[in-house]
């Protein structure tokens, strides 16, 4: 009775499921489609709408008032814009807090970029240049609505490759959105207690201070950039080793100071791209990822830059790239948690704690 007095005083809510509706429609949560810091996602199908949804099972929010997830999830309810992905319901019911969103087909951005060929689950190969720069700039907008045009604007501090989603014709759309606020209640546009992210895309002064703004995603998105040009993720232990293409930012800065632009290009459609165009793009992420804030361009004029409306200079090139993550170095036994990394040049040695 109290639930549905809140549900009741709260304007613009998406649609409420219950939790047997939910359970019923994703087959008892069995076809899992990823995961992720914020909980599961799960394939399903609704036979009232027939219509495919993506159903997130939340972790981490059953200690939250009814009230303040319910007030959340409507303003996430009353985005819409072509690059996110819409919320089209939600289940309060219990411990069980879950959002349902429109299903996208083609899956997340990750599937696609660091897929080495043609294979059954991507019988059209890899992504083309144009579509990579469509990708790039739909991605863009979808946080500069985000951050500029929403009623209340949402810093999404989770940008990556596997939070961009794309629709049967290959449209980018941000999803994940809100989550700080929809999980913690906390205002992220000050000091916060503890950092959420995914190594290789944190902004420093949101790695090292916990500070949060418009600008963290810049930084991540810049980050995203690098990926979609290079085809390659950008943190590949694997490739630990002195000349920096373990960590692929720093690497590209190398290249680009020794004149190599088109080195950075995914191989595998290099021959296809223009090196004024590769220029271009590349310009626009080294300018992302500055680590200083103030320098970096914010999101409405970077969707500018990508549209070919707005000029880019040629970015400062003194970098420091926070690193954060947790590996097993083979060379010794010790782990790396946090260190900076200079290019062109560093000794692995001094990394290790």
């Amino acid at each position: 009775m109290e639930l549905d007095l809140v549900l009741s005083g709260i304007q613009g809510l998406p649609q409420r499921f219950q939790y047997s509706v939910l359970e019923a429609a994703t087959w008892g949560f069995s076809r899992k489609l990823g995961a992720g810091g914020f909980g599961s996602v799960y394939e399903g199908f609704l036979e009232d709408g027939k219509r495919s949804i993506a159903v997130k099972k939340l972790e981490g929010a059953s200690a939250q008032g009814a009230r303040q997830f319910i007030a959340e999830v409507a303003t996430i309810g009353s985005i819409s814009h072509i690059n996110v992905v819409k919320l089209c319901g939600f289940c309060v019911e219990g411990c069980h807090r879950m959002l349902v969103y429109e299903f996208m087909p083609n899956g997340s951005l990750d599937r696609w970029l660091f897929v080495s060929n043609q294979t059954p689950e991507h019988p059209r190969g890899v992504l083309s240049w144009d579509r990579r720069v469509e990708i790039a700039l739909g991605t863009a907008r979808g946080l500069a609505y985000l951050h500029e045009e929403c009623r209340e604007p949402i810093i999404h501090l989770d940008v990556k490759p596997q939070n961009i989603l794309l629709d049967e014709r290959f449209v980018a759309k941000v999803a994940d959105f809100g989550m700080s606020k929809l999980l913690g209640g906390r205002d992220v546009s000050h000091v916060v207690t503890c950092v959420r992210g995914t190594p290789g895309y944190l902004a420093p002064e949101w790695l090292l201070h916990s500070i949060a703004t418009k600008k963290c995603d810049v930084y991540s998105f810049g980050m995203v950039l690098l990926e979609i040009i290079g085809g390659r993720k950008n943190l590949e232990v694997s490739r630990m080793n002195s000349d920096l293409a373990w960590y692929f930012p720093a690497w590209v800065v190398n290249e680009v100071r020794e004149g190599r632009l088109m080195e950075i290009v995914d191989e595998r459609i290099r021959a296809l791209v223009s090196e004024k165009a590769a220029a271009q793009m590349i310009r626009i992420a080294l300018w992302c990822v500055q680590e200083s804030a103030a320098s970096r361009p914010t999101m409405p004029e970077i969707v500018q830059m990508i549209e070919g409306h707005r000029d880019v200079e040629e970015p400062p090139m003194a970098f420091h790239f926070a690193v954060q993550t947790m590996v097993d170095i083979t060379a010794s036994r010790d782990c790396l948690s946090m260190a900076y990394v200079t290019p062109p040049s560093f000794d692995v040695s001094s990394l290790i704690r």
